[in-house]
């Protein structure tokens, strides 16, 4: 387990990335306090995964994809790729009683 950041620290709207298993993650405390992670690694090309505060969601800039930040799935009419599309690899997580976040 690996920890990530403290929840006390990540305001609202704020992501954190973070080393996970040789790649990337992304951690997300949503505009409704929700914590959620995902791998940076886009499904269809293995582009960037990027966090977009001003419309609340995950975004690939490779392909202009958009990913709903509550569950990785794709957001419909969001990218030019025409054939079916995966969610986000999740990455689980704990908080312990100090509040800090760690990557299972």
């Amino acid at each position: 387990m690996e920890k990530i950041a403290n929840a006390k620290d990540l305001k609202r709207g704020a992501s954190i990335n973070f080393p996970y298993k040789g790649k990337e993650g992304i951690l997300v405390k949503t505009k409704q306090d929700k914590l959620v992670a995902y791998s940076r690694v886009c499904p269809h090309e293995g582009g960037t995964i990027e966090w977009d505060a001003d419309i609340n969601r995950l975004l690939c800039e490779c392909h202009l994809s958009i990913f709903n930040v509550d569950d990785g799935t794709p957001y419909r009419y969001s990218s030019l790729i025409k054939e079916k599309m995966g969610k986000l690899t999740p990455i689980e997580l704990k908080i312990d009683t100090n509040q800090d976040i760690y990557a299972i």
